[in-house]
C-alpha cells in the first residue's frame, strides 16, 4: 500500500512540475501540492501505526479471552467435582442415618 501511495505522490508532483514548467501553475500552487502530498503521507503513516496498535490490542484481547475462558472451564470442572463429591457424601449420610434408625429400632 505504501508503494502505491508513493507512486501516486510522485505522479502528482510530476504533474504539478509539468504545469509549472508550462506556466500553468504558480510556484505557490506547486508548493501547496507538495505540502498536501507530504501531509497525506504523514496521515497514512499515522493511520498505519494506529492500525498496528489496534491489531496488537485485538491479539491481546483474544489471548485474554482465551485465558479467562480456560480459567472458567477449570473452575466449572472443579465445581462439578465438588458437587459430585457432595452428592456422594449426602447419599452416604442418608445411608448411615437409615442404619442408625434401624439399629435404634432393634434396641427398643
Amino acid at each position: 500500500m505504501g508503494d502505491f501511495l508513493d507512486f501516486d505522490q510522485l505522479i502528482r508532483i510530476r504533474r504539478a512540475t509539468e504545469k509549472m514548467a508550462n506556466n500553468a501553475i504558480s510556484v505557490a500552487d506547486y508548493n501547496a501540492v507538495v505540502r498536501q502530498n507530504e501531509a497525506l503521507r504523514q496521515e497514512v503513516i499515522r493511520l498505519q501505526a494506529n492500525a498496528r496498535h489496534w491489531e496488537s490490542a485485538a491479539v491481546t484481547y483474544e489471548q485474554n479471552r482465551n485465558e479467562f475462558r480456560d480459567y472458567g472451564r477449570a473452575v466449572k470442572a472443579e465445581r462439578d467435582f465438588f458437587d459430585r463429591k457432595s452428592e456422594r457424601l449426602k447419599t452416604r449420610v442418608a445411608e448411615l442415618e437409615r442404619e442408625i434408625a434401624a439399629l435404634k429400632g432393634r434396641k427398643g
